[in-house]
């Protein structure tokens, strides 16, 4: 079956990235100052969807002192969302779970996305016609039905916490920026899978940030699809191939891809990171005459089924 599934935030939200706070004895620079982003990474989604499974299914046993499948369940729990964590290079089977979307916004119906804001301007022999340097282009989400225009500030608001760590860090202030979402807007998803999840309160991320999620039927598509012959990525996307070589034109935005370890010692959970990192291109990156090489690249039957690499492109093409 397909879902449609709404995440509605119950309080600001935090949604991690390449940047932490510093701490005494780390290895990696961090800052004092971290912003969250502003979509949960699709690993995340994936790795809620399957926590949500296990619980709801009963596989999952959670405490305060941790969570765990217990032994006379693990078999059959692997068998019903998959084994261990999602891999980058490896093909993977999660079960009853057989694919998600790219995670988008709604307001009622309407469906928004992220996208540079290239149609406001004619592009011309490797130029924008019209172009103003001090306008931010990438700040640009678009209902996919009426073609409103929305910038990040008319969806995202922004939370400011500033405090003095009692802990180890080695700069005792701090200053973190969460967001709510304002005028009704929440995130969304698509989900095929062979069982039916019930509404629930769930949470993502590092720092727990507490969602409602609503369940529907729904057989639609995120359907978006360019009037011009130009590849638009509708959700992050690895690339692994010079671009430059591959477009004669793009407007991109990159992020780094991380995911929490969680380790349980000593009757506390500890999260690090991912010990190794890599690059996405943003959703709502742009690239003109894309090289067939390039679509190729985004063809990924591991990343898509989860809802990276999905893109659209001109019927044209």
């Amino acid at each position: 079956m397909r879902y449609l599934i709404k995440l509605t935030p119950l309080n600001p939200f935090f949604f991690g990235g390449g940047v932490t706070f510093g701490k005494k004895g780390d290895k990696e620079r961090g800052t004092y100052l971290v912003k969250s982003r502003h979509f949960p990474q699709q690993s995340t989604i994936l790795g809620m969807v399957r926590k949500e499974l296990l619980i709801q299914k009963g596989f999952l046993t959670t405490k305060v002192r941790g969570e765990w499948v217990d032994e006379r369940y693990k078999k059959e729990a692997k068998r019903f969302v998959g084994e261990g964590k999602f891999e980058f290079d490896e093909k993977q089977d999660f079960g009853v779970l057989k694919s998600i979307s790219p995670i988008f916004l709604m307001k009622g119906d309407e469906k928004f996305i992220k996208k540079v804001d290239i149609d406001s301007y004619n592009y011309r022999d490797g130029l924008l016609e019209g172009y103003n340097p001090k306008k931010n282009i990438y700040d640009n989400f678009i209902s996919i039905s009426s073609g409103e225009k929305k910038s990040t500030n008319d969806i995202f608001k922004s939370i400011e916490q500033i405090g003095n760590s009692k802990f180890d860090n080695e700069n005792s202030l701090f200053k973190k920026t969460s967001y709510l979402l304002n005028d009704d807007f929440y995130f969304a998803f698509y989900m095929d899978c062979d069982y039916r999840l019930k509404d629930s309160i769930i949470t993502l991320g590092g720092e727990k940030s507490t969602f409602k999620m609503t369940i529907i039927e729904d057989s639609s598509e995120l359907d978006y699809q360019s009037k011009k012959d130009y590849l638009i990525l509708l959700s992050d996307a690895y690339i692994d191939i010079p671009i430059k070589s591959h477009c004669t034109f793009a407007i991109t935005s990159e992020i780094s891809f991380n995911y929490l370890q969680n380790e349980f010692k000593d009757n506390r959970r500890t999260f690090k990171k991912s010990p190794k990192s890599r690059f996405l291109y943003e959703r709502g990156s742009i690239f003109i005459e894309p090289s067939n090489e390039l679509i190729d690249n985004l063809k990924s039957e591991n990343l898509q089924k989860i809802g990276y690499n999905i893109y659209t492109i001109g019927e044209n093409r």
